[in-house]
């Protein structure tokens, strides 16, 4: 097997090479005339044929160390006055070892660089599937809101003046989402110190975004300790069932349900629309570029939680999510 990344070896062969002839075929022939014998023709090949296998040793490692090592046993056996004739399979040695350490480091440098690869895909895919949480629920209550306005506008200026209120907290509250998310690309390591993100504690100001819905929320359990990511994760898919509801569902009331147990964070989203089936939500909710409903399944499945849905016979449809209520904390 090749390895093209290991200049050094590419480099020492040809040297190491020259000089390992030199060595054992000089060497050799010199203490056999200092003696006043001779090395025959077979005994030159040989001592020869070690150092040129050393050329090879780029292209098939180990082999040259063996050939050259089997050379030198050969010359031994042919009963010629010895000499260094194991300065070829030394030579062979040193530079395997060589090529090995720098096999080593090429493939930790290839593995440094793909995790690193890595981190900054896993960093992409949260910041957008962070922007599009947030923006997407911001956005929907902007259209539902603007719609009311224009509706309302004539008959009942106050309502209208309210919906306009509400766009213009949600515009700003949707442009600091994006500056934040700016921020973070232009500084690679601040999503490591970003500053914390919406958790349980703040779904209350989802439902008091009503635009159209009744909502009620319902909250049973100690909170205690709950990790951030759990925290996180279970927000999100609050946040994003909700605006699915806004979206798809024509509901006129939707109920949140937050139940902290003492190993699990379970959390459900129901409405009573009339809108599309099941099957049609949940086609529409996995098509929005795998941030919609795969979006919510990869948040949960990565705690180790289940998610599920549920459109019954009645009407409705039904978001529920259980999370691992120790994720990240020692037991």
């Amino acid at each position: 097997m090749r390895h093209p990344s290991v200049p050094p070896v590419r480099w020492l062969a040809v040297p190491l090479a020259v000089a390992s002839a030199l060595a054992q075929v000089g060497g050799s022939i010199g203490r056999a005339h200092a003696s006043g014998g001779h090395v025959g023709a077979l005994g030159v090949v040989l001592l020869l044929l070690g150092p040129l296998a050393i050329l090879l040793l780029n292209r098939w490692p180990l082999v040259p160390l063996g050939v050259a090592i089997t050379a030198a046993v050969a010359y031994a056996a042919t009963g010629s006055r010895m000499g260094p004739i194991f300065v070829a399979p030394l030579a062979a040695l040193v530079l395997e070892g060589v090529r090995r350490r720098a096999e080593w480091q090429s493939r930790a440098r290839a593995a440094r660089a793909a995790s690193q690869d890595r981190t900054r895909a896993e960093e992409r895919f949260a910041m957008a599937r962070d922007l599009h949480d947030a923006l997407g629920h911001r956005l929907t209550l902007i259209n539902v809101h603007a719609g009311a306005a224009l509706h309302t506008f004539d008959a009942r200026p106050d309502n209208a003046r309210q919906a306009l209120t509400t766009i213009k907290a949600e515009s700003h509250a949707a442009l600091e989402e994006v500056r934040s998310v700016l921020d973070r690309l232009r500084e690679p390591g601040a999503a490591a110190v970003r500053s914390p993100g919406p958790t349980l504690l703040d779904v209350a100001g989802l439902v008091t975004e009503g635009a159209g819905v009744r909502w009620s929320l319902e909250v049973t359990g100690e909170r205690g300790e709950v990790p951030a990511s759990v925290d996180a994760a279970a927000y999100r898919v609050v946040q994003e069932a909700v605006t699915n509801t806004h979206r798809h569902a024509r509901a006129h009331h939707g109920r949140i349900r937050v139940r902290y147990a003492d190993d699990t964070v379970s959390v459900s989203v129901a409405d009573d629309g009339t809108g599309p089936s099941r099957e049609a939500r949940q086609e529409s909710l996995a098509d929005r570029g795998g941030q919609g409903l795969v979006g919510m399944r990869e948040r949960v499945e990565a705690l180790g939680g289940t998610l599920t849905l549920d459109a019954p016979s009645a009407g409705g449809f039904t978001v529920t999510a259980v999370l691992p209520r120790h994720q990240g904390l020692p037991r």
